[in-house]
This record gives structure tokens, C-alpha cells and sequence, in this order.
């Protein structure tokens, strides 16, 4: 058997990563990034916070309006004036009855009053809906309709845990 002779040659070199490539598509990716970032411009929500007042802590001249819902859709104006009914869920949203039993004119009446006492003491008409856990959306739904007709924009919403 012939041994073959081991000749020594050069070391082998450590195997190396070319990163180069790698890096360029990476800030590729950061200037595309910054790019289409900047172009995304975001619908603002004005919102008023309430903060702490350094004015004299003098209650409001103008109680503010409560909108109690219960959970089956009915509504009462300031704790014990219904406004409207239960909500029927078996109606069709079609049927003339549904139409009815959304339409809130004797809220939006109340609404109405309560803006012109708050135009009349130089204030801004302030409503607070309080919604059971289990009221129907609609409702609710209903009620800043009818808001929104009476013309007030300060709203407070309240949901009570469900115990």
C-alpha cells in the first residue's frame, strides 16, 4: 500500500460574512420607513380634560342634564321623566313601529331647553347619560342623535360595573 505524503500548505483562512449587503438594505428599510411615517398624517379628536381649576370653586349656575338608560332601552331625563319606552328587539328595522320607538321628541325637546337655560346664564349646556351595563346600543346611539339635534356638545358617558 502507498502512503500518501501530508504536504503542508497554508492555514485556512477563518470563513468571513460579507455584511455589506445586508446593511444597505437595512437602511433602505429605516429611509422608507421614515418616509411613509411622515406621510401619514392622523385625524385629531379635540378633547377637553378636566384638570384642577384655580378659579373660586364656585358651583356651576347650571345643574347639568342626566340621561339615565336602563337595560331595556328605557330612558329617563333627570332621574324620573321617561322619555321613552322600552326597546322592542323583535321589531324589524324596516317597520314604521321601529322608526318609532327610536324617535326621542320629547327628549330633544328637554335638550332644547336646557341649551337656551345655558345660553340665557352664559354657560355651556353639560349632559351626563348614565347606561346600565346591558343597555341596548342603539339606544345610546339614539340619545347623542338627539344630542346632536339639541345641539350639545358636552357630554359625559357613566357605565355602572356590573356587580
Amino acid at each position: 500500500m502507498a502512503r500518501r505524503k501530508q504536504r503542508e500548505g497554508e492555514p485556512e483562512a477563518e470563513p468571513e460574512m460579507n455584511m455589506s449587503s445586508m446593511m444597505d438594505a437595512c437602511f433602505l428599510l429605516l429611509i422608507y420607513f421614515i418616509v411613509a411615517t411622515s406621510l401619514v398624517s392622523e385625524k385629531r379628536l379635540s378633547v377637553s380634560l378636566p384638570g384642577n381649576s384655580t378659579g373660586s370653586g364656585a358651583p356651576p349656575p347650571l345643574e347639568p342634564g342626566r340621561i339615565k338608560v336602563e337595560s331595556d332601552g328605557s330612558v329617563y331625563w333627570n332621574g324620573d321623566m321617561p322619555m321613552a319606552g322600552a326597546m322592542d328587539a323583535s321589531l324589524d328595522p324596516r317597520t314604521p313601529e321601529y322608526r318609532e320607538q327610536r324617535e326621542m321628541t320629547e327628549l330633544v325637546d328637554a335638550l332644547k331647553n336646557l341649551a337656551e337655560a345655558a345660553k340665557a346664564a352664559d354657560t355651556t349646556p353639560i349632559v351626563m347619560v348614565d347606561g346600565a351595563p346591558a343597555a341596548p346600543h342603539q339606544r345610546i346611539v339614539d340619545i347623542m342623535a338627539a344630542l346632536s339635534e339639541a345641539g350639545i356638545s358636552t357630554v359625559g358617558l357613566n357605565t355602572a360595573a356590573q356587580e
